[in-house]
């Protein structure tokens, strides 16, 4: 069932809050820490970004590193000694052991002993993302996943989530917008 005009405009003007909200709290400071430990950033970014520690918090990264047998889709397979040192590492620099803007406000958004198991899955950054991959949004870059963050952050690997190119097709903001009917 097609949502209608009103639908839309209600999910898009609540996207549109929570993205700027998020982007103002974001704003302070659009870096986060880039991994340093090397057997995170090789064992885990031989297959996928070796993602920021401060993204998750520490119970997160637990539940991730404590399900490697089924790693969304895939098994990832680590001798004890090297996933105890990664594990050790992801909670030691967690979103709710960092300082930083972006790590309070990712732990803000969650409610008491919530973990998520992805990063996209944290209602900040979700937020943030809300209109990235909504198919009326038309943006320019396009992601296929919100995993692909250097798609629109060209500058993600030195930790800069800040720096980002897009394209918002600005009819979907005007009443004219035929898609919407």
């Amino acid at each position: 069932m097609r949502p209608t005009k009103g639908e839309t405009m209600k999910t898009t003007t609540r996207a549109l809050a929570a993205l700027a909200l998020a982007a103002a709290a974001f704003a302070a400071s659009g870096r986060v820490q880039v991994p340093t430990d090397g057997a995170y950033v090789k064992e885990c970014g031989t297959c996928h970004s070796a993602f920021s520690p401060e993204l998750l918090p520490a119970m997160s990264w637990r539940k991730v590193m404590q399900q490697l047998g089924e790693h969304f889709g895939d098994p990832a397979k680590l001798d004890a000694a090297t996933q105890q040192g990664i594990t050790a590492y992801l909670v030691a620099n967690a979103a709710d052991r960092a300082t930083n803007e972006h790590s309070r406000a990712i732990m803000v958004s969650l409610h008491a002993n919530e973990a998520p198991v992805r990063i996209t899955q944290v209602p900040y950054i979700a937020g943030l993302h809300a209109t990235v991959l909504d198919p009326i949004w038309n943006g320019n870059p396009r992601p296929k996943t919100l995993t692909e963050c250097s798609v629109c952050h060209t500058d993600a690997k030195s930790g800069d989530f800040y720096s980002r190119i897009f394209h918002v097709n600005d009819l979907l903001f005007r009443g004219d917008n035929p898609r919407l009917r």
